[in-house]
Parts: structure tokens; C-alpha cells; sequence
């Protein structure tokens, strides 16, 4: 005879044909069979009664009480035979079929055998209980603090042989394999992401792949053409073959003449206007199969402010606040996000300012601001320090890299050459969207053999010249390491286990 069910709380799987769920009766004493949507597990069928049948708990002990009429057109099964008395004692499995036919099972309700063995290790083993929580709340096994990730987002179910995952009926959802579910069957390499966190699914065990620094871009040969519009049929090149690595919190700024490319190779980070060649990583998995995961932990802040002058700082951002975050949030938690958005800033007594007041810069910090309240991994600004003076743009540039410093990473297009020694790595673009040069500011007019930003933008003018310089990088050193990551990491169809968790740098 099957082992009689746990005193403690049942996890439930429910199997009606190929498809399943996971019930958690947690704190109940009662859990409602049938087909009504009233019923605790609804079961989609006409044969069943609208309340069919209930587990019941007396004493700590489960019991099946039937209700199903002598008439019905649907039968039970309580560990594979028809109970002789009710309530029955439930030892783990109950089955409904169609009356007087063997072969016509309508669903099979199993007790998830229970396990619970205390780890000392750093990664999810999830073969060490039965369920692992992944959400916000305290009380989850892995915790994800972002106010777009709700309580308890997802969990994952090990039923002593395989692991399912399902959402919880979250409001931003989960995504396998970028892929909206509601409950899925996992298998090795499928990747899980939630706002703000994303994990890869491998041998039982959940791996946590994205950085707590931020997140590392990989920029693999991207090409970017458009039609022309002068000549039909033919195409204009506005990015060409680019390649380059943005580390996990990372400050990087995309810099170059008029016409370069700047705004373009940014979106095709971004995914705004992805590129027609080549590919974009995020912490090694493909970003544009995996746009869809990865908008919860991107921000992006335009040329342009938007927002509304007549609120206050503070109502702006607690408004922005309700449009981005989980409905069930009280008030008191989303404005503490508002407030800490408005310390990253560096506005803290400017809440109750009218937008309409404030300084051009204080107007691109609060659109900064903004999209800190969904706590981004990454930042994309395109030209922040536009129209301002140079005293605001030192201060933009300081707070971009002290965000940064944080645990995001900050890509940004500029033109204002004066105060780049505060980014961690410069992309200079020239004519036709050639990646010229990528490292340090203090490394530029060597580089270049020029002594002004002047004179390098005025060079770089010339389509020889930028392929120049554009052989140059690629023979560099820097480039040829980078290539041959590139190759190992992305010519095989799937990551290794070791790969993967380096990604992120750290595991669970």
C-alpha cells in the first residue's frame, strides 16, 4: 500500500491528459474536487459534478470524502480501487474516470512526495524539497528584491522525478525560453526569467546567470543596413560589422561625429532597432530571442524628457511608480522606492519642486529617476548632457558612473568629449558606422596621434582613414582575444554548465 500522505500541508499535482498543475494546500483543511470554478481544483469536464469529491483534514490525517451521486457519470479511485467506506483515508492517489470505463481517466490527483533536507551549499539544489519559491517575499527560497517581481512569482515543483515550473499568477509573468507560461515541464539549459533576474535550469539545479554588477553585453558583429531612399533597391550601411564587449557594471560611452551611427548601434543594443547582421548577448544568452525576458531589467532614458510639468517630483515618480509596479504593492513600499529613486539622483529636497521649476539637469535626473523604480540592470541614455553647461555635465557624467558603481550598466551616447575620463571604456565610431577604437579615455590621443577631440572627429571623416583605423582595432590584441571568446561561447548550439554560471559570476 502507497505511503499515507503527510501530516503537514499537501502539494498536489494534478494531471488531467498531457496537461498538469500543482496545487499548495498550505494553511487549509479543506481542498474541493469538482468541476465548478468555485472548486479549489477545477477540472475541465461535463462528467464531473460540480463538486465531485474533497480532501479532507482531520486529526492531521487526509481523508477523501465522496460526493459523487449513484447516478453520476463520473467515478473515483483511491490508491487504484473504489473506497469501501467514506470518508476514505487518502494515501497519495486519487483518480476520476468515466464511469463503468477503465480506460477513460478525466484526471489523476498525486501527493507530491515531500522532501526537505537542509543544504549548505551556494546554488538551488531543487531535488532538496519538494517546492522552491522564487519571488519578493521573505518567507521565498530565492528572493528577488525589485518591486516589478511580486510576492511569490513563480515556483518550482520536484515531484521525486523531473522539476515543473509554475507562475503564480504573477503580474509582470515568467518566461521560459522567452516564452510567456503558466506552468511548464523544465528541462536542461531552459532559461527563467523574471524582472530583474534570470536563471538557467540544469541538472536539477538552478543557476542564477545574471550578474549582481549588472549585466555583460557582448556586441557580436552587428550590422545594421537600410533601405535608400535615393537609389530602390539598394541599401545604406549604417553600422558595419561591429564588435565589442560592455562588462557587467560597466560605464561605456558610444561617441562620434554626426552621422556615425551612435544613436543606431545604441538601439541595437537596446533592441529598439535591432540590427539586420550579427547578434547581441546578454550574459551570454542571445538577446533578441530573449527581448521579451530581459524588458523588466532595461532602462532607457531619451533625448528627450518626457513627463509632466505641473506635478511635483514626487507625485511624477510615485504615479510612474503605479504604472511599472506590482498592483498589490501598498503605498508606503512604492513610495520608498520613489524615495530611494530620488537619493540615486541626488534630488533629496527637491520632492516637493514643481518639474516645471527645476534646472534642465535636475529635469534628466528625475527622467533618470524614473527608470531606476523598476531597479534596471542596465541603462541606456542618448545624449543626457544635451544643452547643458559644462559644470552639469561633469555632475550628469558622476552620477552616471556612481549608478553604475551600484550594480548596473550604464551605455550612453554623447557628444560633450570633456569629462569621458569618468567612463570605464570609450567607443568611437567613424563614417559608415565603423567601430575605430574601444578602451580607455587616456589611451584616445594616442591612439589617434591627435591632440584634440576636434581633430580626431575632423580625420575621421574620411571613409579611408576610419578603415584605417578600424584594421587597426581589429588586429589589436584586445580584438583577437575578444574573437576567439566570441567563438568559443557562441558557435556551439548550447553553453556549458560552467559557462553559463560564469556569466553571472556567481551562483545561487
Amino acid at each position: 500500500m502507497a505511503k499515507r500522505a503527510e501530516k503537514d500541508n499537501l502539494i498536489l499535482k494534478i494531471r488531467e491528459g498531457e496537461l498538469f498543475k500543482f496545487f499548495d494546500t498550505e494553511t487549509r483543511s479543506k481542498v474541493t474536487v469538482g468541476s465548478s470554478r468555485l472548486c479549489d481544483i477545477c477540472i475541465k469536464s461535463q462528467m464531473l459534478q460540480a463538486e465531485q469529491v474533497a480532501l479532507i483534514k482531520e486529526n492531521g490525517e487526509w481523508f477523501v470524502n465522496d460526493h459523487t451521486p449513484e447516478d453520476a457519470r463520473c467515478e473515483i479511485l483511491v490508491g487504484g480501487k473504489r473506497p469501501k467506506r467514506n470518508p476514505a483515508p487518502f494515501d497519495g492517489a486519487l483518480v476520476l474516470r468515466r464511469a463503468g470505463d477503465k480506460k477513460t481517466v478525466l484526471a489523476e490527483i498525486s501527493a507530491v512526495k515531500r522532501i526537505n533536507r537542509r543544504h549548505d551549499k551556494k546554488r538551488i539544489d531543487l531535488t532538496e524539497r519538494t517546492v522552491t519559491t522564487v519571488g519578493s517575499g521573505e518567507t521565498c527560497d530565492v528572493r528577488v528584491e525589485n518591486p516589478m517581481v511580486d510576492e511569490k512569482h513563480f515556483f518550482i515543483v520536484y515531484d521525486g522525478g523531473r522539476c515543473y515550473i509554475e507562475d503564480n499568477r504573477s503580474l509582470n509573468g515568467t518566461y521560459v525560453n522567452n516564452k510567456k507560461i503558466k506552468r511548464a515541464l523544465l528541462n536542461d539549459y531552459d532559461r527563467i526569467s523574471i524582472p530583474s533576474a534570470a536563471y538557467v535550469f540544469f541538472n536539477n539545479k538552478l543557476l542564477f546567470s545574471t550578474s549582481a554588477a549588472g549585466i555583460q553585453i557582448d556586441v557580436v558583429n552587428i550590422t545594421k543596413e537600410v533601405a535608400d531612399k535615393k537609389a530602390r533597391g539598394k541599401k545604406v550601411t549604417l553600422v558595419n560589422g561591429v564588435s565589442f564587449r560592455i562588462e557587467a557594471g560597466a560605464f561605456v560611452a558610444v561617441v562620434g561625429g554626426s552621422g556615425a551611427g551612435k544613436s543606431t548601434v545604441l538601439d541595437c543594443i537596446n533592441g529598439l532597432r535591432p540590427a539586420t547582421g550579427g547578434r547581441i548577448y546578454y550574459d551570454t544568452n542571445d538577446y533578441y530571442e530573449n527581448i521579451n525576458s530581459y524588458k523588466g531589467v532595461i532602462g532607457n532614458v531619451p533625448q528627450k524628457d518626457v513627463m509632466h510639468d505641473d506635478l511635483s517630483v514626487e507625485n511624477a515618480l510615485y504615479y510612474t511608480a503605479l504604472l511599472r509596479m506590482r498592483s498589490n504593492m501598498k503605498k508606503q513600499e512604492v513610495m520608498e522606492w520613489v524615495y530611494k529613486a530620488i537619493e540615486d539622483v541626488k534630488l533629496t529636497g527637491k520632492e516637493k519642486l514643481k518639474i516645471s521649476s527645476l534646472s534642465g539637469g535636475q529635469k534628466k535626473r528625475v527622467s533618470i529617476a524614473m527608470e531606476l523604480l523598476s531597479d534596471p540592470k542596465v541603462i541606456f541614455l542618448d545624449e543626457p548632457t544635451s544643452g547643458l553647461s559644462p559644470d552639469l555635465d561633469l555632475e550628469m557624467m558622476e552620477l552616471l558612473k556612481e549608478l553604475a558603481r551600484k550594480g548596473r550598466t550604464i551605455v550612453v551616447v554623447t557628444h560633450a568629449m570633456e569629462n569621458l575620463d569618468k567612463c570605464d571604456k570609450i567607443a568611437f565610431l567613424g563614417c559608415g558606422g565603423r567601430l575605430v577604437f574601444y578602451g580607455k579615455q587616456a589611451e584616445v590621443f594616442r591612439y589617434f596621434n591627435k591632440k584634440s577631440y576636434s581633430r580626431i572627429f575632423a580625420a575621421l571623416t574620411d571613409e579611408a582613414v576610419c578603415k584605417s583605423f578600424e584594421a587597426r582595432y581589429k588586429n589589436s590584441e584586445y580584438y583577437k582575444e575578444l574573437a576567439a571568446s566570441f567563438e568559443k561561447l557562441y558557435d556551439s548550439d548550447r553553453p556549458k554548465e560552467e559557462e553559463t554560471a560564469e556569466a553571472g559570476d556567481e551562483e545561487i
